[in-house]
């Protein structure tokens, strides 16, 4: 059996969604997630015997088996205050003070119950240091199975292509084109919340609300099986056609006080639209400050002086502006003056811990996207992150 995967301290238990498995340990996970959580804030030290049997022969996860081990952990309970959790897939967790040997004496006893066996199941965590690998092994438990993979292309933006899909040709942007002058988009628009997230808090708070289209959506709706994202320019063209009919929509002055706290990502080049600028007008100095605007790292490093103007004039008139980076490489790439924002958005991705050094000192500006796993949200907690977006995240109410 394979440990389990390193993976930051993060998720709390209104994140983590229980996979049916029996209601006692699907408690009890839960319960060592709200532990962990609260020994990180702490900094509570504390000793974790782990015992992986979900990856053991079924003849070795019968009830007599269970009956033994925990016979084995029972001299542990009595005289500290230790605590034992039984997760959905049959692993069992003990956290014990780091004082004294029972829990030394318990790994001795269940050595012999498992001496027949190649590799033993079970190893020794340190909390607050390893909060990450153990929430890991904890969602694991609740929610099985890998995270969906990010397809390439157009990841950042939702896209999933087809296998079959298409590289999309001058004739079709045409067509879509055409489609779009009777679609309504409202219909496509996708809302995800950014949540504050911080580790002594009781559960996720809403910050704002990204409103983005549904890409795969619109693009099946106008043109099934053509994947836009193999023709970089004319992917570009057809961006800024859409951003300037959801700038239109969103312009309208209903539909404009709508909007509340909001986020919106646009082309570079929708800056200077005039559908942005009667969407400016219409959400007046109040409503702009209530407004994220995303501008993309591409557009920054392939435009550095429209970028800059964007920006500046964004900020002038009261919009808090974000620049979205889909690779955390890039921050290495960036010059200075882009990173004037409000805001640096990065995606979760396992390779971001080794890129910690380049992000910036200043961390309450960085929201981390993406955060589909507790691995996401416990290495934000341990980068000092506290904003959050992702498929994890349950706001109560």
């Amino acid at each position: 059996m394979k440990p389990p995967q390193p993976a930051p301290p993060g998720a709390r238990p209104a994140v983590l969604q229980p996979s049916g498995r029996g209601p006692a340990a699907g408690g009890d996970a839960l319960a060592l997630a709200h532990f962990v959580r609260d020994a990180v804030a702490a900094g509570l030290v504390r000793d974790v015997l782990h015992l992986r049997l979900a990856g053991m022969a079924g003849g070795l996860r019968q009830g007599h088996h269970q009956r033994l081990v925990r016979e084995a952990l029972e001299p542990l309970l009595r005289p500290t205050r230790a605590r034992v959790f039984e997760l959905p897939n049959g692993d069992i967790v003990a956290v014990a003070p780091t004082e004294g040997r029972h829990l030394r004496s318990a790994e001795e006893q269940l050595a012999i119950l498992f001496a027949a066996e190649e590799r033993l199941p079970f190893f020794r965590r340190r909390l607050p240091e390893e909060a990450a690998a153990l929430l890991a092994a904890v969602e694991d438990s609740l929610v099985p199975g890998p995270a969906p993979a990010e397809s390439p292309g157009m990841a950042h933006l939702g896209i999933a292509p087809p296998p079959e899909a298409q590289a999309l040709t001058a004739a079709e942007l045409a067509a879509m084109e055409r489609g779009l002058g009777h679609a309504s988009l409202a219909r496509f628009l996708v809302r995800r919340p950014v949540c504050r997230l911080a580790p002594g808090d009781a559960g996720p708070e809403v910050a704002w609300e990204e409103w983005e289209l549904g890409w795969p959506e619109l693009c099946g709706a106008l043109l099934p099986g053509a994947d836009p994202s193999l023709a970089p320019a004319l992917f570009r063209r057809l961006r800024r056609l859409v951003d300037r009919r959801l700038l239109t929509e969103l312009g309208r002055p209903a539909e404009a006080r709508r909007l509340g706290r909001a986020g919106l990502r646009l082309a570079l080049e929708s800056i200077a639209e005039a559908e942005f600028l009667r969407l400016d007008t219409a959400l007046g100095p109040e409503g702009r400050g209530r407004m994220t605007l995303g501008l993309s790292a591409e557009d920054a490093l392939a435009d550095p002086a429209g970028f800059g103007f964007a920006r500046d004039f964004c900020r002038g008139r009261g919009w808090r502006v974000a620049i979205d980076l889909d690779a955390a490489e890039l921050l290495a790439a960036l010059p200075a003056a882009a990173l004037a924002v409000d805001l640096i958005r990065l995606r979760w991705s396992p390779a971001l811990p080794g890129l910690a050094a380049a992000l910036p000192e200043d961390r309450s500006r960085l929201v981390l996207g993406g955060a589909d796993r507790a691995a996401a949200i416990g290495w934000g907690w341990e980068a000092g992150i506290t904003l959050f977006e992702g498929r994890l995240l349950r706001p109560r109410g």
